[in-house]
Parts: structure tokens; C-alpha cells; sequence
């Protein structure tokens, strides 16, 4: 019984170890390194924070209008909630998604996160923060 519960640890243990050699990287389009202002598009906490960080940012800056902008970034949001125990009230995630897309329609870059609520901080915001980081990052940006 020993045996074979070994022999299956190692059989598991060679194919997680294949599948993560085997695993293929996101290509990113080379266009978005030529980004650095952006419109973005949204009503929601998330497209407010990114705003927000945009106008902070050293490398990408905000755009006032999409005519001016390098790339539009459309942000949209939806919830999930966690049931909390014995009948609670359960936590809420955010799930914000973001397009990056240049003006001639073609779509350069995605991204999804997640957020959840905090005593003093949205989901949302929290996950536009971490949209903002991603972008600047594949962006070059240091």
C-alpha cells in the first residue's frame, strides 16, 4: 500500500512538474510599449481609482477626451459574494476587467482582477490599483 502511494506521489509530482515546464507564456502585443496616454472608459469605483493613479503615474498619463489618447481603456465591474457563516453577512468581491484599445479598434491587452471589500477600501479600487500596476509594467514603464 506504501508503494503504490508512492509511485502515485511521484507520477503526480512528474506531471505538475511537465505541465509547468510545458506552460506557454502570454505574448504581449509590442504596440503597447508605444502607450503613454490613456483614456479611460468606465463609471464605476474602479475606472475612478485607475484615474486617479493614471494622473500619478510617471511613465502613462491620463487623457482628457479619446481623441487625444494613444489607447482607450474601457473598465467594467461585477460582484460576487461570499456567504458568510451561520447566515452572515458574507464578503463581497469585485471582478473588474479592463481592454486596452488603440484607435484603430485593435485590442492590444486584457486584464481581469479581483477585489475584495475592506473596512476602508473597495474592492474596486483596490483591483483598478492593480490594473494600473499591471498596465505600466507590460507598458515598460519602471
Amino acid at each position: 500500500m506504501t508503494q503504490l502511494r508512492l509511485i502515485s506521489i511521484l507520477v503526480f509530482g512528474a506531471l505538475a512538474i511537465c505541465r509547468v515546464g510545458g506552460a506557454k507564456t502570454k505574448v504581449l502585443d509590442s504596440r503597447i510599449k508605444d502607450v503613454r496616454k490613456v483614456f479611460v472608459k468606465g463609471n464605476n469605483e474602479a475606472a475612478e481609482r485607475v484615474r486617479e493613479d493614471l494622473t500619478k503615474n510617471g511613465c502613462l498619463s491620463l487623457a482628457g477626451n479619446a481623441e487625444v489618447a494613444d489607447a482607450v481603456m474601457e473598465i467594467s465591474t461585477d460582484t460576487s459574494s461570499q456567504g458568510g457563516a451561520f447566515g452572515s453577512i458574507g464578503a463581497r468581491n469585485w471582478i473588474v476587467s479592463s481592454t486596452l484599445t488603440l484607435k484603430s479598434g485593435d485590442l492590444i491587452w486584457s486584464k481581469s482582477t479581483r477585489g475584495p471589500d475592506a473596512p476602508f477600501n473597495g474592492g474596486g479600487k483596490t483591483a483598478g490599483k492593480l490594473l494600473v500596476k499591471y498596465l505600466s509594467k507590460d507598458a515598460g514603464c519602471k
